[in-house]
């Protein structure tokens, strides 16, 4: 136990570190009016709502999610953003670890894409949404895809 406790606390001093650096890494947000905006408005599992301007050309849906794990303490990698109808996911793209994460709609993309290029309108909102442990756990063990054919 007392393992687990030092495993979490250097885990959580990293979280730290990181959204420091996050925070600075951040792109200044542009001024209401400037060519090419998009407007983000999260709503959050709480109620709590925030909204920030991105250049839509130049900003990537991973740093949107930068700016959640850095402004708002959700860690990047545990939620995912939908849009309010449900048309569009979003999850973090790990860029060292490439997967089939990311943009999760009808084409199927996984790759880190820009606000533009995912088809966001210059005022997007977006639901922000805890990805359940579970679901983590399993993509790993490839039981899920056993439970899927057993439902059919």
């Amino acid at each position: 136990k007392k393992e687990e406790e030092e495993k979490e606390k250097a885990r959580l001093a990293a979280l730290e570190e990181r959204r420091a650096e996050l925070l600075e890494n951040l792109e200044e947000e542009p001024e209401v009016g400037t060519e090419g905006v998009i407007t983000i408005a999260l709503r959050f599992p709480n109620g709590k709502r925030d909204t920030r301007r991105f250049l839509s050309g130049e900003t990537y849906v991973n740093d949107v999610f930068n700016w959640i794990d850095a402004v708002h303490g959700y860690e990047r990698e545990t939620i995912e953003l939908s849009t309010m109808n449900g048309s569009k996911t979003f999850r973090y793209v790990n860029e060292e670890e490439s997967s089939d994460e990311g943009v999760v709609d009808e084409e199927g993309m996984g790759e880190d894409v820009t606000l533009e290029s995912a088809g966001l309108g210059k005022m997007t909102a977006l639901r922000v949404m805890e990805i359940a442990k579970e679901e983590e756990e399993d993509e790993g063990e490839g039981d899920e895809e056993e439970g899927e054919s057993e439902d059919e």
